[in-house]
């Protein structure tokens, strides 16, 4: 895993996901290149301004910083509203071309979440000849069991993972009570799993060692 592409849909799943992985794979020379497929502002049911589209970007710009990522881009898909689209396709099939990316780390192809759904899709179809695609679990709401069947030990980069939620500020103050209880329970439990503190766990599509 040398060129590693992160495929999400909103600012904030990847760190929710993966912020441990991509962390780790860093420190060990990997490059991170993250293309979220949102603009990341969103309206609640309510006619609620959540995040805007300036607080997403910031938010975004200052976690890839403290993130140390390589590449990090948002395009302009509207929230709640993407569609699977060929010129989507396209537009992470240049990510891939220009960087080498030999492994994808995506969502989960049966979230609940539209967006979610619907970036796995896009991911898994542009990565056709991608050695190695993951998805990850951003979503607690589910309509079936994410059963992990690949691990990656977090242990040390855990404290930092939460940082850089913590910098997602519009979105960690309505939720940061039930993400600190997700992330600490899953990280346990799946490092339980494989015998260490903290892990993070995985969907392999397809995984060439």
């Amino acid at each position: 895993m040398e060129n590693i592409l992160a495929v999400v849909a909103h600012p904030d799943d990847l760190e929710i996901m993966a912020g441990g992985t991509v962390l780790k794979y860093k420190s060990l020379g990997a490059k991170i290149h993250v293309l979220v497929i949102t603009n990341g502002s969103w309206i609640s049911e309510k006619g609620e301004t959540m995040r805007s589209i300036n607080e997403a970007k910031l938010e975004f710009e200052n976690v890839s910083k403290f993130m140390q990522y390589d590449s990090y881009e948002m395009l302009n898909e509207k929230t709640l509203h993407i569609e699977y689209k060929d010129d989507l396709v396209c537009e992470i099939l240049k990510r891939i071309d220009s960087y080498k990316i030999d492994t994808i780390i995506t969502c989960w192809e049966k979230d609940t979440n539209h967006d979610h759904f619907i970036v796995s899709q896009l991911a898994k179809i542009a990565g056709k000849k991608v050695p190695r695609i993951l998805m990850g679990q951003i979503n607690y709401y589910m309509n079936d069991f994410f059963t992990p069947n690949f691990f990656v030990d977090i242990s040390e980069y855990y404290d930092k993972k939460v940082e850089a939620i913590k910098l997602y500020k519009s979105q960690w103050e309505r939720n940061k009570n039930d993400w600190t209880e997700f992330l600490n329970l899953t990280s346990l439990y799946y490092g339980k799993i494989v015998g260490v503190k903290f892990a993070e766990g995985f969907i392999s599509k397809k995984f060439l060692l």
